[in-house]
């Protein structure tokens, strides 16, 4: 299925470059594209309709790559708290590690990972995702996690609005590492 995927979407970038080099050759004289093209056009009427969709589907995509860019810029590294004609920038790392001061005493950082996102105006959200081997056994330590970190972070940024999700995520345990070594080869 992924193959036929790529195929498809394969063939529908050369279709859109074909496209491009056809419509480019009627704009700029290209000396022998421009003539093959204007040859094409003439014997086969329903190229017209072809460049009118390359123009919207080149044109769609240039929408949505903008509206991609403007999203994932808005992406902030810092932490603007105002309070009155102060300001205060906080980084994000300073954020991470607070909130991993926070549950580093309950489990391992290795056996995390962390993603801080700073969203909009004073507005932090923090999503931990822990492996653990059995989600049912380890749901009350999730809780804990989530309570220390939210009551750290209300302390550390009073007047922030902070937003915390603990993820428990079951992981299957690996081999022990004298199964997983090669044999010795001595006699």
């Amino acid at each position: 299925m992924k193959r036929l995927l790529k195929i498809i979407f394969a063939l529908v970038i050369l279709l859109l470059f074909v496209g491009t080099l056809g419509l480019l050759s009627q704009l700029i004289d290209i000396p022998w594209l421009s003539y093959e093209v204007d040859g094409l056009l003439y014997s086969y009427p329903w190229l017209f309709t072809f460049f009118e969709w390359i123009l919207l589907i080149l044109g769609g995509l240039l929408v949505l790559s903008l509206l991609i860019v403007l999203s994932v810029s808005g992406r902030r590294k810092r932490l603007v708290v105002k309070e009155g004609k102060n300001q205060i920038d906080i980084p994000k790392s300073t954020i991470e590690q607070i909130v991993q001061n926070a549950y580093s005493t309950i489990i391992h950082p290795d056996k995390t990972k962390m993603i801080v996102k700073i969203k909009g105006k004073e507005k932090v959200a923090v999503k931990l995702r822990v492996d653990v081997r059995s989600k049912e056994r380890y749901q009350p330590l999730g809780e804990e996690i989530k309570e220390k970190i939210q009551r750290t972070l209300n302390t550390a940024l009073e007047s922030i609005d902070s937003q915390v999700t603990v993820q428990l995520r079951e992981k299957e345990p690996t081999e022990s590492s004298a199964f997983g070594k090669k044999q010795s080869r001595v006699i």
